[in-house]
């Protein structure tokens, strides 16, 4: 590569590098929105009385009945995309 090709490369790996950065700050932010949005929910949910707070009490939660039935239910290898549900 010539100097001038490698100078445009280091500098679009610059704003890549910032562009991902700010993602990452943003994806942060909407977290911690989600957890916060959740608190209120839950204190919401717990201020009724007909309504009772439980847990399902599940280390290991489980994928939900599929052809992989058995496999542990972890992020790194979900494979229905929705949310876990205990069995």
């Amino acid at each position: 590569m010539n100097e001038q090709l490698v100078n445009a490369l280091i500098a679009a790996l610059r704003e890549q590098t910032a562009a991902q950065r700010e993602q990452t700050e943003a994806i942060n932010r909407l977290a911690e929105s989600n957890v916060a949005l959740s608190d209120v929910i839950i204190q919401s949910l717990a201020a009724d009385d007909d309504i009772e707070i439980t847990s399902l009490g599940d280390d290991q939660p489980r994928l939900p009945e599929s052809k992989n039935e058995g496999v542990i239910c972890r992020p790194e290898n979900c494979v229905t995309g929705s949310p876990c549900r205990s069995r």
